[in-house]
């Protein structure tokens, strides 16, 4: 343990010796060590953000959808076919109301961005929600003031919204918003409420929107060209199953549908988009972290060669150490050491900086980051496994130095 601790304070006067020569080598592990913090840390950000966000929208809720918006991600072609499936009428959602036995509450939603007035105050890019009253029930939008849609808003399609908390302050920042009224795409609607603030969603503000009855929507802004989503909620996970196949099986009655073809409709529950985030996030690492590996082993052939000139350097002091008794593996665990030193500060400095470019991306883009305990262990260990690998030729190099040869060389 001596040797090894001599062997190291050898090494860092080694590198301080040479100051600019080690800067520039450990700069390579440090980009590449920090370039592998940083993509750790957003992905696994990425992916513990999503997963509290999906779980949150409750295990017993699935979604049926004209078309399946993830496929874009995994099956171009089909999602492409899928945008000839017939759309998702307010007669499919009373159908399933009427007829599902295993359904708690069953919603329907479609939106649109719209520019929303006060006077001269306004909020750009709105998202105005068409939604029915079981909107609440499915979904987290508690209020803070007012009330929710009802049914008989719905039925008689009335001008009427419930806006999100930033939407209340910016258009009536002295006044309570309630029984106001707000003009959306050129029509005035009354606010009957205004929901809690909720957190943002990679960086996008989830406090502005107004929901306005279903009905209202699809009457001033048509649905030619756009389809319901029908969210369904069941008591409880036993009736999950078979929740869904009795929404399928409805629907395809209702779609006319023969046993040999397929759904034209898609259902998608929690557990699907979390297995199907999952393969992406696991692609989106494996390509990142493959392109990083890259510029580490640039990093390690270069520190290969930068110990190669300190054997060529430090000839006759390796001639001098096997005079006066040094054995090989004295004169290999030197320069291995000092190989590792060099990747292990860099790695170290490296992990620093990682966490400090993976803040900067999150502070100002929607990404969010999380520092794995996980993530340091294996930096270091890679800085180790470099510095070790890359530094045993040059180790065996200067080990098998003649002595003799050694002393002579000028």
């Amino acid at each position: 343990m001596q040797q090894i601790w001599e062997s190291f304070a050898i090494a860092l006067r080694a590198l301080w010796a040479n100051k600019l020569r080690s800067a520039l080598t450990i700069l390579c592990v440090v980009i590449s060590i920090m370039s592998i913090i940083a993509v750790v840390s957003i992905v696994d950000g990425m992916d513990f953000y999503v997963k509290d966000k999906i779980a949150s929208q409750g295990s017993n809720v699935f979604t049926i959808s004209r078309v399946n918006e993830w496929e874009i991600l995994t099956d171009f072609d089909k999602f492409l076919k899928s945008l000839k499936n017939p759309r998702l009428t307010l007669e499919d959602l009373e159908a399933l109301r009427e007829e599902m036995t295993l359904a708690e509450f069953t919603d329907a939603s479609i939106s649109r961005n719209e520019r929303v007035n006060n006077g001269r105050r306004f909020v750009e890019e709105v998202d105005i929600r068409g939604r029915t009253e079981e909107y609440a029930a499915i979904g987290e939008f508690p209020l803070s003031s007012g009330r929710h849609l009802s049914r008989i808003d719905i039925q008689q399609r009335r001008e009427i919204c419930v806006i999100g908390w930033d939407m209340a302050n910016s258009l009536f920042p002295d006044t309570d918003p309630l029984q106001q009224t707000v003009k959306i795409a050129g029509r005035h609607y009354t606010v009957v409420g205004v929901c809690e603030k909720k957190p943002s969603i990679l960086g996008s503000n989830q406090n502005i929107f107004a929901f306005i009855p279903v009905t209202t929507h699809l009457k001033h802004f048509g649905s030619r060209w756009r389809s319901l989503s029908i969210p369904v909620r069941t008591a409880s996970m036993e009736t999950f199953k078979p929740a869904q196949e009795e929404a399928r099986q409805i629907l395809r009655i209702r779609h006319k549908l023969r046993p040999s073809e397929d759904d034209d409709f898609y259902i998608t529950a929690s557990e699907q988009l979390l297995s199907l985030w999952e393969t992406v996030s696991r692609a989106i690492f494996g390509s990142l972290l493959g392109i990083v590996s890259i510029t580490l082993v640039v990093g390690g052939i270069i520190i290969m060669n930068v110990m190669l000139v300190a054997v060529t350097e430090r000839t006759r002091e390796i001639g001098i150490r096997k005079a006066i008794g040094a054995k090989r593996r004295d004169i290999a665990m030197q320069f291995v050491i000092e190989s590792i030193t060099l990747t292990t500060i860099g790695g170290i400095i490296g992990i620093a900086l990682g966490f400090m470019a993976a803040y900067l991306v999150a502070a100002f883009s929607p990404l969010p980051y999380r520092i794995a305990l996980w993530s340091i262990i294996v930096a270091l260990i890679i800085a180790f496994i470099v510095g070790l690998f890359f530094g045993v030729y040059p180790a065996r190099k200067a080990a098998k130095l003649d002595p003799v040869e050694a002393l002579r060389y000028e």
